[in-house]
């Protein structure tokens, strides 16, 4: 038994060693035929894919070449042949791309997608000459969309004759027609004021070539004639959704009349803007319409909330607080508890000398109301000092408080960015600068941009002439303020003025601003004296512009800076003056003025700055002042380049 399943196992094995031979044979087999099979297959496929292949030896000879890149080389002889010597133009793309970098290139008469690999050795080259075409034909037929409001045409047209107004309609129409019709636009007037109009990409390109001369044409027309007007110009382009590219345009419209008008406003979709023109001073409204309808809408807002917070930018200048504490008052009419977010220890040292005025006052006041009630057990309605920290503000703030941010229209320099972030749906913007292209993250309920005015005190001042101010007027410290915030951005009034800006003085001398009291805010030290005596001497005199540079591991005071460069300006045959300075909070401060021949606004725009034709700033995060003085001699160069090219 034992011997016949010792038998059995043998056969066995034996059978499965035979099996087991056979099929490794049979696999091996039909291994190698797959093989070959696929080998022939992957050559095909290489040589009738629509991709030009090529193979290269390390020498740089021509190894291979499938039949669509032999078809495009026009020569089946080339096999064998240095590239160089084949072809010296692809062989110059070949070298250039070695890195296994891809490109899209011209040759032979068409464009292709080159792609090079293993160091130079494999090179594949998609034709995309059809697509090029295609893709420029579409480029040709995309629609750009367009708005052009005609800026101060309500004032003018308001003291205008039938027969004037009828003229006035007629230029307005003949010239935006004439200039439609030069560069095949379509344009419609769709109201009195404003005009609708699209066309095609190239046209576009063609009107920025032209750098939009349709506004100096109108401006300079209109005011022969006696009927000062402007335009004011938004266009859209790259979204295909009409009603989204319509809504940009009219996005891109509000930005040019919030810069103040003369000016284009071009983006394309989520692009930073471009702009055109606004080389001039805007034009003042001849009413004070919308200051009462701002009032009226402020008013309103104010009986929807339970508590103001007010904030003007870091390092906040008379004009600033000025602003902050007539928005401040006008807080108190409305019966409102109100606070100005302000870091007291951060403050310049005119800033400084009002907010210990204002204190004392407050404190005087609440002395006056402990003596009229010695009752110990009576509630007093002592009044509560304006000025708060932004920490203490953004920890008592409510869904119903009110942010009120004066004298900047730019979410970045804010003094109040914690509070901005808790009461972004609840915010109201009163300024007088160009507005930056930086939005808020949501729409302001307010949003009153008047760059005319002199200031953003002017524009507070004009808001309290419509208030009731019998029951809490204004004190002779902030009535001080205010006017000490038109006297700083006007250069004593000699500067950027209007009627409107006497106007806005005379009431705040009525109100009890007392020029001696403004006067003694504006002393200064022997120190600040000197030291603006350095920075004098550091002064560089370079086609009508004065630059300063100063130390790089000095600091200097914002203040004494801006002062400084508003003294250079006084400089025989100076146009305009530049200081750069380390500043006390580690950043390097740029100092702009202008006596209207140079846009220094447009400069500092440049360099991420901002301001306005004659007066403007920049700080920027560097370890180095001279790296800074470069990008602003780049940045003025430029501007005046622009200039030269315009003219």
């Amino acid at each position: 038994m034992a011997f016949n399943l010792v038998i059995a196992a043998i056969i066995i094995r034996f059978f499965i060693y035979g099996f087991i031979n056979s099929l490794g044979v049979d696999f091996q087999t039909y291994m190698t035929n797959l093989y070959g099979r696929v080998s022939i297959s992957q050559t095909s496929a290489l040589d009738q894919m629509p991709i030009g292949v090529m193979l290269l030896s390390q020498s740089g000879e021509i190894e291979w070449i499938n039949e669509n890149l032999t078809k495009t080389f026009g020569d089946s002889s080339i096999l064998g042949k240095n590239l160089k010597d084949a072809d010296a133009d692809l062989y110059s793309f070949v070298e250039s791309n070695k890195s296994g970098n891809s490109a899209v290139i011209d040759w032979h008469k068409g464009r292709f997608f080159l792609q090079v690999q293993n160091d130079g050795q494999t090179v594949y080259l998609l034709d995309m000459t059809d697509i090029s075409k295609y893709q420029l034909m579409y480029e040709k037929d995309r629609l750009f969309y367009g708005l052009i409001n005609v800026d101060n045409y309500e004032e003018v047209i308001q003291d205008a004759t039938d027969s004037q107004s009828s003229q006035l309609i007629a230029f307005i129409s003949g010239r935006l027609d004439e200039w439609a019709k030069k560069y095949h636009l379509f344009i419609r007037r769709i109201s009195s004021d404003r005009y609708l109009f699209f066309g095609r990409l190239p046209d576009l390109k063609s009107l920025e070539s032209d750098r939009f001369s349709i506004l100096d044409n109108v401006r300079e027309e209109s005011l022969k004639q006696n009927m000062p007007l402007s335009l004011s110009i938004g266009i859209a382009f790259g979204i295909s959704d009409l009603n989204e590219l319509a809504e940009l345009a009219h996005r891109n419209l509000d930005l040019a009349l919030g810069r103040g008008g003369d000016q284009v406003v071009i983006r394309e979709n989520d692009s930073p803007a471009i702009y055109y023109g606004g080389t001039s001073n805007p034009m003042a409204k001849r009413t004070r319409v919308r200051a009462r309808m701002i009032d009226q809408a402020l008013s309103d807002l104010f009986a929807n909330a339970d508590s103001v917070f007010i904030s003007g930018h870091k390092n906040p200048d008379m004009d600033s607080l000025g602003a902050a504490l007539g928005v401040w008052r006008m807080s108190r009419l409305h019966d409102l508890t109100a606070y100005i977010v302000i870091e007291e220890n951060n403050v310049q040292r005119d800033v400084k000398l009002v907010m210990d005025k204002i204190n004392e006052e407050v404190e005087a006041s609440n002395n006056k109301i402990r003596q009229q009630n010695t009752d110990d057990k009576k509630d007093l309605n002592l009044i509560s000092g304006p000025f708060i920290s932004e920490k203490r503000a953004a920890s008592i703030a409510t869904e119903q408080s009110l942010l009120i941010l004066v004298d900047h229209s730019r979410p970045s320099i804010s003094a109040a960015g914690v509070l901005l972030d808790k009461l972004k749906s609840s915010v109201v913007v009163i300024d007088h600068h160009r507005i930056a292209d930086e939005s808020f993250e949501e729409k302001p309920l307010l949003f009153y941009v008047e760059q005319y005015a002199s200031s953003t005190s002017e524009l507070v001042s004009e808001l309290l002439g419509y208030e009731d101010r019998r029951k809490s007027p204004l004190t002779k410290v902030e009535a001080t303020a205010l006017l000490g915030g038109i006297q700083l951005d006007t250069k004593g009034f000699t500067s950027h003025t209007g009627s409107r800006t006497f106007d806005a003085a005379s009431f705040l001398r009525a109100a009890g601003a007392d020029a001696k009291l403004l006067s003694s805010f504006g002393k200064e030290s022997k120190n600040e004296l000197l030291t603006k005596a350095h920075l004098y001497e550091l002064i560089k005199v370079q086609d009508n512009i004065a630059y300063v540079v100063a130390e790089n591991d000095v600091e200097y005071d914002s203040v004494t800076a801006a002062q400084t460069a508003d003294g250079m300006l006084k400089i025989q045959g100076v146009n305009a003056s530049f200081i750069v300075t380390r500043r006390k909070d580690k950043k390097i401060g740029i100092s702009a003025r202008s006596d209207g021949s140079i846009n220094v606004q447009l400069i500092m725009e440049k360099i991420g700055g901002g301001g306005s034709l004659t007066n403007a700033a920049s700080q920027l995060e560097s370890d180095d002042i001279q790296e800074v003085s470069k990008k602003l001699y780049q940045a003025v160069d430029s501007q005046l380049k622009s200039k030269e090219d315009k003219q």
